[in-house]
């Protein structure tokens, strides 16, 4: 096709509950490489659905010019089938394999179509994306959560598409697997259009369009450059409202100058009057005069007044707001010198997976910050459940050096979904007062009516935001803070409110993430790759 591209036109769309998402939405896609960002519930899903077909506008239209192929964020698929089923290649294989067995039976090479690589095509892709072993007739239901993700986005890549729609890709992709990916949109020669916070990934586009409350726009160039325009535009737009601001105090100085004049004006003309100065005659021409100088400066003020508060909403209206957690934590400070934890010759096998942790010695030294990486299963998570004392070694030895240490994990499970954000500070806080709540959550960007939100109503990034108020702003906070993929299914708004919290915090961090520039963003100093069987001592401080 010579000109594909997907056109939205005055589109809306409107919740059954009256939630309006858009309105007067105007956007051309090309054929380009497209990272689509916003914050989380601004309507970048809904937007894609509504190109896919799968939600109709209230209002205007979306005209979509060229083939798509989509991965949504979560991947399943109930049918017993195979591989090549799921892929859309059962039949062309099947018909291949008649004809080189000697069929001749037009039906097999009208079913071929004439892609005799079909077989070389599909293992291209399936070793692109590391899962080369898996057979054509293996069945799906065998395949683990990463597998299936993984021939998700081979069906895509191998779909001719000319545009990909990818929903947040990276979420349950290890390190490996998100390489994978990074090199299949690279070598991808048509449209894609990619819902990500992953910042690796987007510095891989040509463009970057955010989608905010205000609407739309594009920005040409991967994310860096995105987030120096960003820069430029913000710092551009405060000093509009900064300029605003002055406007209009200056407006309200000249009007009150003014009406002080005029009534200076209008008393020294009644004392002429009671003193007899002038006569009745000329008295009320003055007092004419006066009136219509008065209605006429009226008008001229309220023009004014007007006209500066107009710009001041409009310079309002062009901003959005993106506070930044700025704290201070020196409960959580952890002296130079300490030791945090030690762990001699480790060793833990589960029952299916031998020696998954191998002789491995590790030594953490006051406020270090360690990232934990590796593929899915290859012991990440074990560790910091050992680390924890939620298993036992097989052999070895861990030294936990604070009597203060947290673990917050991908669901926030620390939280009470049924309990507002203040019910849950005062509940893990029982020595708090109301009041000391109030405060503390109001430093996390939570204030007045906003802690009396529940917590199955947040967004992700609100509720990992809520959980770090509650155990950081505690009598006790945590010396060692131990996260489990923090920035999974957050948005990048949310990723720099995190990144700010953490970056206040003095303790020692264990992070696991397989985000490279967020742990870059919070300074993590020290990466240690699993599987862990490392025969050396590791020593980790600052």
């Amino acid at each position: 096709m010579t000109h594909t591209q997907i056109l939205i036109n005055q589109l809306r769309f409107i919740l059954p509950t009256g939630k309006i998402i858009f309105d007067n939405l105007n956007f051309v896609f090309s054929r380009h490489k497209t990272g689509l960002v916003g914050r989380n519930g601004v309507g970048k899903s809904t937007l894609m659905n509504l190109m896919l077909g799968n939600f109709f506008p209230t209002g205007g239209s979306i005209q979509v010019e060229g083939k798509l192929a989509y991965v949504p964020q979560t991947t399943s698929f109930a049918e017993n089938v195979s591989v090549a089923h799921l892929l859309n290649c059962e039949e062309k294989i099947n018909a291949l394999h008649r004809i080189m067995q000697g069929s001749i039976d037009t039906q097999d090479y009208i079913l071929l179509n004439e892609e005799w690589d079909v077989e070389e095509r599909i293992q291209k892709w399936l070793s692109l994306f590391g899962i080369h072993y898996l057979s054509h007739n293996r069945l799906i239901k065998d395949l683990s959560g990463g597998e299936m993700t993984r021939l998700f986005l081979v069906k895509a890549f191998l779909s001719n598409a000319d545009f990909l729609l990818l929903d947040e890709p990276t979420n349950h992709l290890d390190k490996t697997a998100r390489e994978q990916l990074y090199s299949a949109i690279q070598q991808w020669q048509g449209g894609l259009i990619v819902i990500s916070h992953d910042r690796a990934l987007l510095n891989l586009m040509d463009e970057i369009v955010e989608l905010t409350t205000l609407g739309i726009n594009c920005y040409g160039g991967n994310y860096d450059y995105y987030e120096e325009q960003k820069e430029i535009e913000t710092t551009a737009q405060d000093q509009r409202l900064q300029d605003a601001k002055k406007s209009l105090q200056k407006a309200k100085n000249t009007i009150q100058l003014s009406r002080e004049k005029h009534e200076k004006k209008q008393s020294y003309g009644r004392e002429l009057r009671r003193s007899g100065s002038i006569d009745k005659m000329a008295a009320n021409a003055k007092k004419g005069r006066s009136e219509r100088t008065q209605s006429k400066l009226l008008i001229k003020e309220e023009r004014l007044l007007n006209q500066t508060e107009t710009e001041l909403q409009f310079a309002k209206e062009k901003i959005e707001v993106n506070e930044k957690i700025k704290i201070n934590l020196p409960e959580t400070n952890v002296p130079r010198g300490k030791v945090i934890l030690d762990i001699e010759d480790l060793i833990f096998s589960y029952p299916e997976k031998n020696n998954l942790i191998d002789h491995f010695s590790m030594k953490v030294i006051g406020p270090a910050r360690i990232a934990l990486s590796g593929d899915n299963g290859s012991g990440k998570t074990t560790l910091i459940r050992l680390i924890l004392n939620q298993l036992k070694p097989t052999s070895g030895r861990i030294y936990l050096g604070t009597n203060h240490a947290k673990y917050l994990d991908q669901n926030a499970s620390l939280l009470n979904v049924e309990l507002s954000i203040l019910d849950n500070f005062l509940q893990l806080n029982p020595e708090a007062k109301e009041n000391d709540a109030y405060q503390s959550l109001a430093q996390f960007l939570f204030r007045n009516t906003a802690t009396l939100k529940l917590v199955k109503e947040l967004s992700g990034g609100e509720k990992l935001r809520a959980l770090l108020a509650c155990v950081l702003m505690s009598k006790h906070p945590p010396q060692l803070l131990i996260l489990d993929e923090p920035t999974n299914h957050l948005d990048l708004h949310s990723i720099k409110s995190i990144e700010s919290a953490l970056n206040n915090y003095q303790g020692t961090l264990i992070i696991i993430s397989h985000d490279t520039i967020f742990l870059e963003n919070i300074r993590v100093e020290k990466i240690i790759a699993a599987p862990f069987q490392v025969a050396s001592r590791i020593e980790v401080h600052r």
